[in-house]
């Protein structure tokens, strides 16, 4: 299957597409819209219920050169195994009743709170999909931070302690942040799912009235709705990311050393799938502010939502509000 057409990917905005007005379709479209990096993610069925096993590979086969009329031995890749795990986000939104029944518009104001919590809930897996561990329990998945966490200083990058694509920008102090480049495949970085499950995991279930216990610890009436997200985050293929770490959030230290340094780390991914970048509000800003001035950051139509962003170069652009800006800076290793 091509990753190069935005339309054969397996991705929230198909999902949203599907039906407009279904409150599946919307809870895809607010979690796609309000974090771009879960919109642009493939995601794939899983090999088991709850996980994903594969191969990585360590090594590519080599040829040899002969002479005319010699035999030859056949080449070897070496792979090594790994294996994933889906976690499950849940969430449930109580309104109580009394609250509804003295609104003017209830149906109105029970889209609008449940908007919110929706676009809580993709903050939430937004922030695990970069910060999060599986340190407090295995089964929370790594978030690319643990993955490519330490500077290399030596130039050759490897996948050993997390050093693999992290690029140092040489900021210090606790007021830095990062610029990720991911290049989205199913064979590279990817979401994953259950299996058989036509909605890439993702659940919304209006449960009607249900008892709760409020505030006062006494039993209460709500009208309830059940979220919920099986998501796990793939990655096949180490060179299929690049972190710029260590970068100044001062607009004012922003010079063309940070965008020669995307650039380098643009230029070392492999394979023709596209690359996007994600980024913090401030750094965003700057980009915005770059083109207006410059030729190499600019604004088009080519994304799955079909609406205008920011490019730079040949790289789509999302802010990422779970991008920190008081990252506490790391020294090469």
């Amino acid at each position: 299957m091509s990753d190069h057409d935005f339309g054969t990917r397996y991705h929230l905005i198909q999902l949203a597409k599907l039906d407009d007005k279904s409150p599946l379709s919307r809870f895809a479209k607010v979690l796609s819209e309000s974090n771009p990096i879960l919109g642009d993610m493939p995601i794939y069925p899983s090999n088991e219920i709850l996980g994903y096993t594969g191969t990585r590979e360590t090594s590519l086969p080599t040829p040899v050169i002969i002479n005319v009329g010699e035999g030859w031995d056949a080449s070897k890749m070496e792979w090594d195994s790994f294996t994933e795990v889906i976690s499950m986000f849940k969430d449930r939104i109580d309104v109580p009743r009394d609250v509804l029944r003295i609104q003017k518009n209830k149906a109105q104001k029970m889209r609008l709170i449940r908007q919110r919590h929706q676009e809580g809930f993709s903050q939430g897996v937004a922030n695990h999909l970069i910060n999060g561990s599986s340190v407090a329990s295995p089964r929370k998945f790594d978030g690319l931070g643990i993955r490519y966490k330490t500077p290399d200083a030596s130039d050759v990058l490897s996948p050993t302690n997390g050093d693999y694509g992290v690029y140092d920008m040489g900021g210090t102090g606790d007021d830095t942040t990062s610029i990720w480049l991911i290049q989205w495949a199913e064979d590279k970085i990817c979401g994953i799912c259950p299996q058989n499950d036509p909605h890439k995991g993702i659940r919304i279930e209006d449960m009607g009235r249900q008892y709760y216990t409020a505030e006062n610890s006494k039993s209460n009436i709500c009208l309830r709705t059940e979220l919920e997200w099986d998501l796990g985050l793939c990655v096949s293929d180490y060179t299929a990311c690049a972190r710029i770490r260590n970068v100044e959030v001062s607009i004012d230290s922003m010079d063309t050393t940070l965008w020669k340094k995307v650039i380098e780390a643009r230029n070392n991914f492999k394979g023709s799938e596209p690359v996007w970048m994600y980024c913090s509000r401030t750094i965003l800003t700057q980009l915005d502010i770059m083109s207006v001035e410059k030729q190499n950051v600019f604004y088009d139509k080519n994304n799955p939502w079909g609406t205008l962003r920011l490019r730079f170069r040949d790289m789509p652009i999302g802010k990422c509000d779970c991008i920190s800006e008081s990252e506490t800076a790391v020294a090469a290793a």
